[in-house]
């Protein structure tokens, strides 16, 4: 038999999870392993089906845990035979607790940052202005570097901005965020990504926060969405 895992802890019930359906429609259960327990249910044979329905499913158990304490979330897909599982907490027994040690307590907060698209167009223009066309007497070889040319101050004009941007960010969140995990995608539409490690009893006050954030930057758009299970910050190997 094969267990489906949504997530680790050290303060599950089995109440959280009564009537909800996990992967699959199967029956959700807390499976104690010694001092910490994991959320379960049986799998079906083969690979889970990457679907809708199961990310909902999967989503759904999490965010069952998540109201109740702060869990280790696995990533989808997560699946190990019983006695495999057993094996991984015990030996892996120290290195947990600290992981749940450092998320305790706490909600992950997502926060993507964009461009407005007009002040992209504009700044792409200045940009494009500034390195000049090539003359009409040019050469191939003379036009082939200058569109290089542009293409490159382009790239490091979007990274300047994406760097700028998540610095700005982090700067304004400051001890809201007991951590933070960012990701730059300067040639992306939404060019920074961040999840912030944020105490439950400080969640209004962050979201408070990033209305401040988005009024003082009225060329960017902050998009927000949380809590969730720390994905970013449980650091399971799986």
């Amino acid at each position: 038999m094969s267990l489906y895992v949504y997530c680790l802890g050290d303060d599950l019930s089995g109440a959280a999870f009564e009537g909800l359906a996990g992967v699959g429609g199967a029956r959700v259960r807390v499976l104690s392993l010694g001092v910490l327990s994991a959320v379960v249910s049986e799998a079906e044979e083969g690979a889970t089906n990457v679907d809708a329905e199961n990310l909902r499913a999967h989503n759904r158990v999490n965010a069952a845990a998540l109201a109740h304490t702060t869990p280790l979330p696995c990533r989808f897909g997560t699946r190990a035979a019983p006695e495999r599982l057993g094996e991984y907490v015990t030996s892996n027994e120290t290195a947990l607790a600290s992981a749940l040690a450092r998320v305790r307590g706490c909600v992950e907060m997502s926060v993507k940052l964009l461009e407005k698209s007009e002040v992209g167009s504009r700044k792409s223009e200045v940009e494009g202005d500034a390195v000049g066309t090539a003359p009409s007497a040019a050469g191939a070889g003379t036009a082939f570097l200058l569109k290089k040319r542009r293409e490159l101050l382009g790239e490091e004009g979007a990274r300047r901005r994406a760097e700028e941007a998540a610095a700005w960010l982090a700067s304004g969140v400051g001890e809201l965020a007991r951590e933070t995990a960012a990701r730059l995608s300067p040639s992306e539409a939404i060019f920074v990504r961040a999840a912030h490690l944020v105490e439950r009893a400080r969640v209004e006050e962050y979201r408070d926060r990033l209305r401040t954030l988005a009024a003082a930057r009225p060329d960017l758009r902050l998009l927000t969405s949380g809590p969730w299970p720390p994905y970013s910050f449980s650091d399971i190997k799986q």
